[in-house]
C-alpha cells in the first residue's frame, strides 16, 4: 500500500509540475503587446524612416529573451512598413517592456492609404494596424518563433483624443457642421 501511494503521490507532483510550466509557457507566448509610439525620422526620396515603439507585457514568470523579429505592418490590409532587428531584448517576469523598431514606408505604395488614414481620425475612429512576420524568442531555454499573419493591434481608440484636441475638434465641429457635412463627416451620435 506504501508503494501505491508513494508512487500516486510522486505521479500528482509530477503532473503538477507538467501543468505548473505548461501554464507559465501559455502565459509567456501570449503577450499584450500595445503600439505606444510612431515617429518619423526622416525621408530618402520615396522612403521614409520612421521608428515605432511597441510595449510587450510578459506575464509570466520567467523571463523571456527577443532575439529578432521580421514584420510587416498593414493599415487597412494594405502594406505600409516593413522592420526587422537581430538587437536581443530581455523582458523580465510579471513586466513590461518597450521594444523600439525601426523600419521603413514606401511612399508610393503607402499613398493611397493617407485619405483613407484621415477620415478615419477626424470620424474618431479606433487606428488598427495588422502585423505579419515572426518574432523569434528564447522561454526556458527553448527557441521558439511567434509567427503573426495579419494579428490586429490597436494603435489608438481615438487619435484625436490621445493628443487631447478632443475638445477643440468638438468646437470646430459645432461651430462649422455644414463644412464637415460636406466634407463627409458625420456628426458625433
Amino acid at each position: 500500500m506504501k508503494k501505491v501511494l508513494l508512487f500516486g503521490g510522486i505521479a500528482i507532483a509530477g503532473f503538477g509540475l507538467y501543468r505548473y510550466f505548461k501554464y507559465q509557457i501559455d502565459l509567456a507566448l501570449n503577450y499584450d503587446y500595445k503600439l505606444k509610439d510612431f515617429t518619423i525620422i526622416g525621408q530618402d526620396g520615396d522612403v521614409m524612416k520612421v521608428s515605432a515603439t511597441f510595449e510587450i507585457t510578459n506575464k509570466s514568470s520567467f523571463k523571456v529573451d527577443v532575439t529578432g523579429y521580421d514584420l510587416q505592418l498593414f493599415f487597412k490590409n494594405s502594406l505600409f512598413a516593413k522592420t526587422n532587428s537581430t538587437n536581443k531584448v530581455t523582458i523580465q517576469p510579471n513586466s513590461s517592456f518597450q521594444i523600439i523598431g525601426y523600419g521603413e514606408i514606401n511612399l508610393l505604395s503607402s499613398k493611397v492609404l493617407i485619405l483613407p488614414f484621415i477620415k478615419d481620425v477626424v470620424d474618431r475612429k479606433p487606428i488598427d494596424i495588422s502585423v505579419s512576420g515572426a518574432v523569434n524568442v528564447v522561454f526556458l531555454g527553448i527557441p521558439t518563433s511567434l509567427k503573426f499573419d495579419k494579428q490586429k493591434f490597436n494603435y489608438s481608440v481615438d487619435l484625436i483624443q490621445d493628443y487631447k484636441l478632443g475638445n477643440a475638434y468638438e468646437r470646430l465641429r459645432a461651430k462649422y457642421p455644414k463644412v464637415f457635412s460636406l466634407l463627409g463627416i458625420k456628426p458625433k451620435a
